[in-house]
């Protein structure tokens, strides 16, 4: 009963600010008439993402504690993903898309910094090396990052187009990874008892990795493209199985549907990205 208790106290946070930053989103990205609104936020995401990746998974700066998912470290990098990698990226493409001044920015990062000190005393997040006032100065930064690349998505440099789609794919591609983790569908680790950490560590770069080859074979037109994508990735799959570097639960079926969307994916969002250049 307590356990049950503990999961509904520490999950109302999380779930509350998820719902809140969802709605903002769509009221506002409704209204506004930019365009590449779903570009800039999965390019914000994956710009996220490639933080958090060094900071939490390589030298865990911080935990979360949101007590949504069963396990603890599947838990943890649930709490990390809605916080670094939903919550912050909605309001840095709402303010991008208004155009907000430093103020606005300013006071975006300092609720952040509000909340990041709320969960400190409530217990759902914990810091290590990683300190508050970090967050203040790098999401600033943030911030005017995701001002300078809307302004180059824009104006069709060809190498911010490229980076959108790679950060766009990186996204998806890690997001559908994760699923497959918490399912234990796929792992990634050396030997039989290796740790969830370790797949936490290997399986951000395995999709890093992929998602060049995705985004260059995207390109080109035509189905031999995508059965070449296809089936490399999918013996790239079967290599790392081999050595023991990967492991598939159940049956190839998941693991073949996951380089299908991927391979799919990839091909949209090239087309998607430069429909209007």
């Amino acid at each position: 009963m307590r356990k049950n208790k503990l999961v509904k106290k520490n999950s109302v946070p999380f779930l509350l600010l998820a719902i809140i930053h969802v709605l903002l989103f769509f009221i506002f990205a409704k209204r506004s008439r930019q365009k590449n609104i779903w570009i800039l936020l999965l390019s914000n995401i994956g710009m996220a993402y490639l933080f958090e990746y060094p900071v939490l998974n390589l030298f865990k700066g911080y935990s979360y504690k949101p007590y949504i998912l069963k396990k603890r470290v599947h838990d943890q990098i649930l709490g990390a993903v809605l916080s670094q990698g939903f919550y912050v990226p909605i309001t840095a493409t709402l303010l991008t898309l208004y155009g907000k001044n430093r103020y606005w920015k300013l006071g975006s990062t300092l609720i952040y910094y509000g909340i990041e000190r709320y969960f400190l005393r409530l217990k759902v997040y914990k810091a290590y090396w990683w300190k508050p006032y970090y967050t203040v100065f790098f999401m600033n930064i943030y911030f005017y990052i995701s001002d300078w690349f809307y302004k180059l998505l824009n104006a069709k440099k060809e190498w911010a187009l490229i980076l959108a789609q790679y950060l766009s794919t990186e996204v998806i591609g890690v997001t559908l990874l994760y699923i497959s983790a918490v399912n234990r569908k796929v792992r990634f680790g050396r030997g039989i008892h290796h740790s969830w950490r370790e797949h936490f560590i290997i399986a951000p770069l395995y999709s890093l990795i992929r998602c060049i080859f995705l985004v260059k074979n995207s390109s080109k037109p035509g189905l031999v493209p995508r059965l070449t994508m296809f089936l490399g990735s999918f013996i790239a799959d079967m290599i790392l199985e081999r050595t023991g570097l990967l492991k598939l639960r159940l049956n190839k079926i998941w693991n073949i549907a996951f380089h299908a969307v991927m391979t799919i994916i990839s091909r949209l969002l090239y087309l998607n990205i430069r429909q209007n250049k």
